[in-house]
This record gives C-alpha cells, structure tokens and sequence, in this order.
C-alpha cells in the first residue's frame, strides 16, 4: 500500500479518540498527554509528510503503517535509516466498545520500553503448522542464519529495528549476523493479526522489550517482507 500523505489534523483527531494510547517513552495514558508529549504525535510544525505504506485490519484490531517525514531537524527525534520515520500504529476495540492504541516506532524512541501487552501463552505465530512463521521463528530462536534466511524470497526485504532496509538475501546475511551476534532470539507472542497475506504479531524478546512485527507472504509461502518497530 502507498498512497497520498494523510492530513496529520485527521489523524491527530482519531487518536484523540482513544480512550488510552500506549506510545514510546510516555507508556500508557490519556491521549492529550500523547498529544503534548510524543515527538510521534502528528502535528504539522513537526511532520512535513505522513504517508501510509500498509494496512491490515482483522475484527476489532487494525495495524496502520506509516512513513513520517521531518519537517525540520529535531533533538527529540532518534536517527533511523531509511527514507523517513518508520510509524506503526494499531488501532483496538476493546469488548465494552472502548478504543485504544499503542504506537511504535524505531528502537531509538524505546530504549526502555516495558511491555505493552501481556503475553499469551496459547498464541501461536501463524494460523497453521504449514506457514512460513514457525520455520523463521524457529530460526531465530536457534540463531540459525541458513534456516533464517531461507525463509525469504530471493528479493525478501526487511526494515530493522533502527528504520534501516535490507533487500535479497546478501543484505539480510549481513542484517541477521548481528541480531544474532549475541546467540538465537526467543520471542513470546501477545496478539496476532491476520490479514491475507500480511500477519502482524505483537511480541516481547527475550529481555522483556516490546516491538511490532509485520511479515509479508508470496504466494509460495515464502517471506517477502519483515518490518520491525519498537
């Protein structure tokens, strides 16, 4: 998905909809102090251009994906890789109606980030055993490169944690040799969105850290995109 840049007046008007928002730095509170704190909030002195780059939507649960782009240099902003800021925001309707959102971003904003969601111990990654998820999780948690990378398309691309993009499988050798410079990653899963060929889990690593993951599917089951955000 790319489109035209979405007016930050509207977006800033959704969010102050929510009843709560999780976002990086500030933790979970009322969405004013979002609005007055976050350097994510979308006020237009802040952002030249917001640009949705994916959406998924399943029930109660919608993960929008966005690129910020500056409009001038700021202290309070982390540097990050890529052609902008890398946004995520996942939309909830709680089961009394409520709606809610929890933010995401580079790893930069949320350095010490406590969790976000609870984790639930009988969430799987994917829907079923013949998915791509469970062989690439499986990977990382024995920090398995070959396996990791075989999990990708030859064009397979991912976004790091620090906004930076990885394309083919040269790039991304180099991209997973440091993530698992340290030994394998184990993840815990706290909620999963499935839509068509795109499933986003929210998860904590191995040291309790929140992040968003969104992978992407050809339709030979093999990965053709990760995005990452914190």
């Amino acid at each position: 998905m790319q489109s035209a840049a979405v007016d930050p007046e509207v977006l800033g008007a959704r969010l102050r909809q929510q009843q709560q928002i999780d976002a990086p730095v500030i933790g979970a509170t009322e969405a004013l102090e979002v609005e007055a704190r976050s350097v994510l909030w979308p006020h237009t002195r802040q952002w030249a251009r917001i640009e949705p780059t994916a959406l998924s939507e399943n029930g109660a649960r919608r993960v929008e994906e966005y690129r910020f782009t500056p409009a001038l240099a700021s202290a309070d902003l982390p540097a990050f890789g890529g052609p902008g800021l890398p946004v995520a925001i996942v939309f909830e309707r709680t089961p009394n109606g409520a709606s809610r959102a929890r933010m995401y971003s580079v790893a930069g904003l949320a350095p010490a980030r406590t969790a976000v969601l609870s984790v639930d111990t009988h969430l799987q990654s994917a829907r079923d055993g013949t998915d791509v998820l469970p062989r690439y999780f499986a990977a990382l948690q024995a920090g398995d490169l070959p396996a990791t990378l075989a999990a990708f398309d030859a064009q397979g691309s991912l976004q790091d944690f620090d906004g930076t993009p990885y394309r083919g499988h040269a790039q991304l050798r180099a991209a997973f040799a440091r993530h698992f410079a340290h030994g394998g990653i184990r993840l815990r899963y706290c909620s999963r969105l499935d839509d068509g060929p795109r499933t986003a889990l929210e998860l904590l690593d191995g040291g309790g850290r929140p992040a968003l993951a969104v992978f992407e599917r050809a339709p030979g089951a093999a990965l053709t995109a990760v995005r990452l955000y914190r």
